[in-house]
C-alpha cells in the first residue's frame, strides 16, 4: 500500500494536484483495495466450500469402495462355499450312481439265482413224475405179483 501511496504522490506532484485530490485518490484505491478483498474472501469461502464438498465427496467414495470389497468378499465366500457344496453334490451323485450299478448287478444275481430255481423246480416237477410213475408201475407189479402168488398158492 506504501508503494502504491508513493507511486500516487509522484504522479500527483508531475500533474501538480491538490493535496485534495491525492487524498480522493488514496479513498479510490482503498475502496478498490476493499472490494478486491472483499471478492478474494469470497473467492476463498467457494474454493474451501468446494473443497470440503471435495473431501466429503472422497469420504463417500472411500465407504461406498469399502462397502463393494466387502461385498465382493463376500460374494466370493458365497460362490467358494457354492463350488464346494456342488462338488460335493458331484461325488455323491459319483457314489449313488456306483451303488445303484452294484444294486443292478445284485438284481441281475438275483434274477439269475430264480431262474435256477425255477429250472430246479421244474427238474424236481420232472423227477416227481417220473418217482410217481415208477411208484404206479412198481405197485402194478406188486399187485400183479400177489395175483401171482395167489394162485400159485391154489
Amino acid at each position: 500500500m506504501a508503494d502504491t501511496l508513493d507511486v500516487i504522490s509522484r504522479e500527483q506532484r508531475h500533474r501538480r494536484a491538490s493535496p485534495s485530490s491525492v487524498a480522493q485518490e488514496v479513498r479510490s484505491l482503498a475502496d478498490q483495495s476493499k472490494q478486491a478483498t472483499a471478492q478474494v474472501r469470497s473467492i476463498l469461502g467457494d474454493v474451501q466450500k468446494a473443497a470440503s464438498a471435495a473431501v466429503m465427496a472422497t469420504e463417500q467414495g472411500s465407504r461406498s469402495v469399502e462397502t463393494g470389497v466387502k461385498q465382493a468378499a463376500q460374494a466370493g465366500e458365497a460362490v467358494q462355499e457354492l463350488t464346494e457344496s456342488i462338488a460335493e453334490a458331484a461325488q455323491a451323485a459319483t457314489r449313488i450312481v456306483a451303488s445303484a450299478q452294484r444294486q443292478l448287478v445284485g438284481m441281475d444275481q438275483a434274477a439269475s439265482a430264480m431262474e435256477n430255481i425255477n429250472r430246479a423246480g421244474s427238474q424236481n416237477v420232472a423227477s416227481t413224475k417220473q418217482v410217481e410213475t415208477a411208484a404206479q408201475t412198481l405197485h402194478a407189479l406188486g399187485q400183479n405179483l400177489e395175483q401171482l402168488v395167489e394162485r400159485l398158492r391154489v
